[in-house]
């Protein structure tokens, strides 16, 4: 889960998606990489590995499930090379609990104040130097990242609309 401090941008959001996140949801299967970040023992925090599994079967798609180890995937994403990534988590931004939100690198704390060993950005930061490409994080706004399996009804709705929202995309 990354923590984002301070809010500058706020988006007036109930469980909808906004344009730019249904915008960056249209994945192009040769080009593009999604990465789901989370723990599935943290109740919300899940809301990664849960997109990641209900987008697994999906022939083509080019999908990691990181867990809550991201930095273990680094070596994986770079021999994939993508043109696009997006990386999906768990992100406390004070928002509407399944709220999702594009979160701007520079918004994610350097230090470990997240469920991860090291930030998403510092991990972002060592793909960039290694491939050219676009890194995109969107966070979901969790009720709970407490100790528990199973995400609130707010966070599964959102992920449910992701993972329909990037199947459709695939279709087309």
């Amino acid at each position: 889960m990354i923590l984002v401090f301070p809010v500058q941008h706020i988006f007036l959001m109930l469980n909808t998606l906004t344009a730019d996140i249904l915008e960056l949801l249209k994945i192009n299967p040769d080009s593009d990489l999604i990465v789901a970040v989370g723990n599935s023992f943290r109740t919300d925090d899940g809301v990664g590995p849960y997109i990641a599994q209900g987008l697994e079967q999906i022939k083509g798609l080019k999908l990691i499930n990181a867990g809550y180890n991201p930095e273990n995937i680094i070596e994986d994403v770079i021999k994939l090379a993508p043109q696009k990534i997006l990386i999906i988590d768990a992100a406390d931004f004070r928002g509407n609990f399944g709220q999702a939100r594009i979160i701007p690198e520079d918004k994610i704390p350097q230090t470990t104040l997240s469920t991860h060993a090291i930030p998403l950005n510092v991990i972002s930061g060592v793909i960039s130097q290694s491939i050219k490409t676009a890194i995109y994080f969107i966070g979901i706004q969790p009720e709970s990242v407490c100790l528990g399996e199973g995400l609130s009804a707010e966070v599964k709705k959102t992920a449910d609309q992701i993972i329909e929202i990037i199947k459709k995309s695939l279709l087309k």
